[in-house]
């Protein structure tokens, strides 16, 4: 999830979409069939791999770090009262 840190993930996913949509437009224009193929799956996976982690992957690591914070806080509030 380290990778393509140049550009934000937004950007990253229009970018490979955009990609995928250009193969797909060469295949159909060329005769150049295993170049466009190969770059087709090749921008498929980016695009979906953007994708995914776009709408699911950086959304569950917000809600683990808030939920990472709340223990926090909710451990030190547990040994302030211990303590007392």
């Amino acid at each position: 999830m380290t990778r393509f840190l140049a550009i934000s993930p937004q950007s990253q996913c229009w970018l490979f979409h955009t990609a995928l949509a250009l193969n797909i437009i060469g295949m159909m224009l060329t005769d150049l069939w295993l170049p466009m193929v190969v770059g087709t799956v090749i921008s498929t996976y980016l695009s979906v791999d953007a994708w995914v982690r776009l709408r699911y992957v950086l959304p569950l690591k917000k809600e683990l770090r808030l939920l990472q914070h709340e223990l926090e806080t909710l451990r030190q509030q547990q040994y302030n009262q211990n303590s007392n």
